[in-house]
């Protein structure tokens, strides 16, 4: 490989790493956190696709450097292959170094080979996945550092759409397709070119190989469309993606001269003798366009070009993502974690604002804070309301606590002792409905803490900081919880012994009031009666008097006395005199 091609992969190798941080950072992961599943960067991925026999395998190989992966009829991909490469510019062009976890092991290219058509002969049957494929992990001084995916051909039953999709869809892998060189005149109804199309519609990561070109060299009408298709004067479905011509074969005869003098530039040797024989043959084809240093070169080109599509929508994600690291930092102070004294005022800010928020939870209800006011509003009275009272209050338990009490003080009318071990006894219940809202609350309270610490957008940067806030707090509550226990059982205490006369002297006093104001009521209704029957013989007095005087008036106007005219009774005269009297 050219030094400014393998320059450019170099250069992209750590792009790809750059942008995959950049995806992890937008996703909210540690991208320096080994323990974190990372989300691997797909950019260096190639992936081969083809029918069986296209030399897909031989293109790999050649990218290789070394005839690792099983190409022939005997060696016909039946499983995935995924062949991991890192480039170790120490080793000989001849080495291999396969990894296995950790230990390294040098093997040659052609036991590995052997080995994985082993492998294959076993891997049958319909329906491949994941689980199916083949992994390796090669160093090599020769292989630009990609992850080479070789999928079984498509025109097999053992491979289907899922399996395609795996490894190629809904990522940013090349898709490298692969179709012989006989096959060049009808490349527009290629099965595989249709799959890259749905896979990989604007055609971003997407490098067509036209392989076994020697095997086509005496068509000239082959060869006539294989240079129409390198100078995109193809089909419309051919032309708008980049092709390359191999011939595929030069790794093997690099390998047949391994054993000869000088054979550390075998490899390089047999790739310039390749371009050279791919020039011979496609006279009018660009030649940037032919052998393996153009594969590697086109590879560069598209991963380049897809990441310029997916930079803009990161740098979008970055930028905001800056905006909210700048304003934050501007928020807490962008010098304060450079020093202890810093770190100290983050930690303060920090509980500032899990203070505040907590306060608003508990005063305003939020969350679970309106709990607390259903503690002492509703729970507290219920359970008050629950005390067997009425059987405290019966007569015959007043009459017995009465009985039992040591004597009266006189100046008193109710039994000071007896009222008091009355009233201590119904303070006593008040005991346990007073703890029992106390750990109601305290319950309410840890939901709280806990609540808010998530709430806290400052404290989900630093989890173990928010750990220990909640392990203070919670253990700041159950201190308080039984500061709060001795607090209303002292409450309770001093209301059952500070029971004082004048207590009993108010009873008294409301007692005498309310039985004064009876003896005033009662007053009132009898005074309304007198009043109501005297006015009533006055009136018939005063009717009785006009009567008589009436009648005096006539007896006096008159010349005989007409009582002895007078027929009626006396005693009728003076009762009628009366009746009238009355009204």
């Amino acid at each position: 490989m050219s030094s400014s091609a393998m320059d450019a992969i170099v250069e992209l190798v750590e792009l790809s790493e750059s942008m995959r941080q950049a995806a992890s950072l937008l996703a909210d992961d540690d991208p320096s956190d080994d323990a974190a599943p990372r989300r691997p960067s797909t950019f260096l991925n190639a992936v081969a696709l083809g029918n069986v026999g296209s030399g897909k395998s031989a293109v790999l190989n050649s990218l290789i450097g070394h005839p690792v992966l099983p190409t022939g009829e005997n060696g016909a991909t039946r499983a995935p292959i995924v062949v991991d490469l890192q480039r170790d510019p120490g080793l000989s062009t001849k080495s291999i170094v396969l990894q296995i976890d950790s230990k390294s092991q040098q093997v040659s290219s052609s036991a590995l080979r052997h080995s994985l058509q082993d492998r294959l002969s076993k891997a049958t049957g319909p329906g491949r996945s994941r689980t199916d494929e083949i992994y390796l992990k090669l160093r090599t001084s020769t292989a630009p550092p990609l992850k080479l995916i070789d999928l079984p051909g498509i025109d097999q039953r053992v491979i289907d759409d899922s399996t395609i999709n795996e490894f190629a869809g809904h990522n940013d892998a090349i898709l490298i397709v692969v179709i012989p060189a006989m096959q060049a005149p009808e490349v527009a109804s290629s099965r595989a070119l249709k799959l890259a199309r749905d896979i990989d519609p604007e055609g971003t990561r997407t490098i067509g190989v036209l392989s076994k070109i020697d095997q086509a060299a005496s068509d000239a009408k082959t060869v006539a469309c294989v240079q129409a298709i390198l100078s995109n004067k193809g089909p419309r479905t051919a032309a708008e993606i980049e092709w390359v011509a191999l011939i595929g074969q030069s790794v093997a005869i690099a390998s047949a001269q391994s054993g000869s003098v000088g054979s550390e530039n075998s490899l390089e040797t047999a790739w310039r003798a390749e371009a050279e024989s791919l020039k011979s043959i496609l006279t009018t084809a660009p030649q940037n366009k032919l052998g393996r240093i153009a594969l590697v070169d086109t590879i560069a080109k598209q991963i380049r070009k897809r990441m310029k599509v997916r930079l803009p929508n990161l740098l979008t994600g970055l930028q905001g993502k800056s905006q909210v690291v700048k304003d934050e930092l501007a928020r807490l102070g962008e010098s304060m974690v450079q020093s202890p004294e810093g770190t100290r005022a983050v930690a303060l800010e920090l509980c500032r604002e899990f203070e505040d928020k907590f306060l608003a939870h508990v005063t305003s209800g939020e969350g679970s804070g309106w709990k607390i006011v259903a503690s002492f509003e509703g729970k507290f009275p219920d359970r008050i309301k629950q005390l067997p009272l009425d059987r405290h209050f019966d007569l015959n338990n007043v009459k017995r606590i009465v009985l039992e009490a040591d004597g009266y003080q006189p100046y008193l009318i109710s039994p000071e002792k007896g009222l008091k071990s009355l009233i201590k006894g119904v303070l006593e219940m008040a005991k346990e409905p007073s703890r029992l809202c106390v750990e109601e609350v305290h319950r309410v309270l840890l939901d709280i803490v806990n609540a808010t610490a998530n709430g806290t957008p400052g404290l989900g940067r630093y989890p173990p900081f928010k750990r220990e806030i909640i392990t203070i707090a919670s253990n700041a509550l159950d201190t308080f919880k039984s500061d709060a226990k001795k607090m209303v059982v002292a409450l309770v205490d001093m209301e059952r012994a500070f029971v004082p006369p004048q207590h009993f002297i108010r009873l008294v006093q409301r007692r005498m009031e309310r039985q004064r104001r009876e003896e005033e009521v009662k007053t009132k209704s009898s005074k309304k009666a007198q009043d109501a029957e005297q006015a009533m013989m006055n009136k018939a007095v005063h009717n009785f008097t006009l009567v008589v005087f009436h009648i005096r008036s006539k007896l006096s106007r008159q010349k005989t006395n007409p009582i002895s005219k007078i027929k009626i009774p006396k005693r009728d005269l003076i009762c009628r005199l009366l009746v009238l009297a009355a009204k």
